[in-house]
């Protein structure tokens, strides 16, 4: 990664109000924590006032753009900060001053609060590292004489934050649960996938087993523009090569177009709501029929929106990715708070919305918001 992007990486600018916020904050709390462990430090006044300067408006720069590593990892250290200072209260007026003595020391020289940011990016690592499979058991009366397992997989981003092997052994595992139609639900490559890598993973996922076939709809990321790419400048291969690809390893695309399963369940697969823009796509009544509402329809969108519409119009199931279950804490709060759908399972109506987390995640080799997951969804 280009050193500039450890703080430019996915700079959006309505978002830049936060990271003002935030940095104003840690920024002053740096202030008088970093006065503070100096007091008794060897010293002459000018260079203790440099650093009590410099570390402040350091960790404000940083701060500005919230989706940067630069802004995540200050927050951690901030948190971790924190966390220190309520252990050294807690140990001066519960425990009296008694016990593990060793706690004002290493509260004043930082050591304790580096000790517990250590903690949080293991255990944030580890979690981008560790994948697992979610279950859902979905029962319906559109289907009298058959059940269908539906694997989803999405957000795999593919070789940027996270060991491919284990893409690899994911797809092995899903190839052992015997799905009757596997749904890759978008941003399995993104601006920062290479020609050589987009290949490969296709390659691997058109080999999964399933009954019924392997369908595709866009993500954000893979569709992304060239003058939107955070990393490179430009993708290193087009939209047409991306497309030939995905067909050549017989994944189908659904780019707001439906097909029928075995004429008991229909997808529909979304077009991306971001650069194709919502306004711009094909209205779901005008793709599905009477007829097909008389089927299981799922929905598959890689972004958890419409939801209520797609309800409206008689559908029994979506499917979505895109939120990475807020992927790094406090991002989840911020999206919840916007309204935002981030993980598990939602009921509109009649309809059933599933949010996955994602394979993988986006920008950051780490996660500590729910986990990294493909998911298995049986209809009964």
């Amino acid at each position: 990664m280009n050193p500039i992007h450890f703080f430019t990486l996915g700079y959006l600018q309505e978002y830049l109000i936060y990271g003002i916020i935030f940095g104003v904050i840690i920024g002053v709390y740096a202030y008088f924590r970093v006065k503070y462990a100096l007091n008794n430090v060897k010293l002459s006044k000018n260079k203790k006032l440099a650093i009590t300067l410099i570390i402040p408006i350091l960790a404000f720069i940083c701060c500005l753009n919230i989706w940067s590593n630069a802004a995540i990892l200050t927050l951690y250290l901030f948190i971790s900060s924190i966390i220190s200072d309520t252990i050294r209260i807690i140990w001066k007026y519960l425990f009296k001053g008694k016990y593990v003595n060793f706690i004002p020391k290493y509260h004043k020289n930082c050591v304790l609060a580096l000790i517990i940011f250590s903690i949080i990016i293991i255990g944030s690592v580890y979690g981008m590292n560790h994948i697992e499979l979610t279950e859902y058991n979905l029962t319906t009366d559109k289907i009298n004489n058959e059940s269908y397992s539906i694997v989803w997989v999405s957000d795999i981003h593919y070789n940027t934050i996270q060991n491919p092997q284990l893409v690899k052994e994911s797809i092995s595992k899903i190839n052992d649960l015997r799905p009757d139609i596997v749904v890759l639900g978008g941003d399995i490559v993104d601006e920062r996938t290479s020609k050589e890598d987009m290949n490969e993973v296709f390659k691997e996922l058109g080999q999964i087993n399933s009954t019924y076939g392997i369908y595709y709809v866009f993500g954000n990321h893979d569709t992304q523009p060239a003058s939107t790419d955070y990393e490179n400048g430009n993708r290193t291969f087009s939209d047409e090569e991306l497309n030939k690809t995905i067909k050549d390893n017989g994944i189908e695309i659904l780019n707001d177009k439906k097909t029928t399963i075995n004429n008991d369940i229909v997808l529909l697969g979304r077009s991306d709501g971001q650069w194709d823009g919502e306004k711009n796509r094909i209205e779901i009544d005008k793709i599905l029929n009477e007829s097909d509402l008389s089927k299981y329809v799922v929905v598959l969108d890689h972004q958890p929106i419409n939801y209520e519409e797609n309800s409206r119009q008689g559908a029994d199931l979506q499917i979505s990715g895109h939120s990475h279950g807020g992927q790094l804490f406090p991002y989840s709060i911020m999206e919840k708070s916007m309204g935002y759908l981030i993980y598990g399972e939602y009921h509109f109506g009649d309809m059933e919305q599933i949010v996955s987390s994602g394979l993988t995640g986006w920008g950051w080799p780490m996660r500590n918001e729910a986990k990294c997951e493909y998911v298995l969804i049986n209809i009964n």
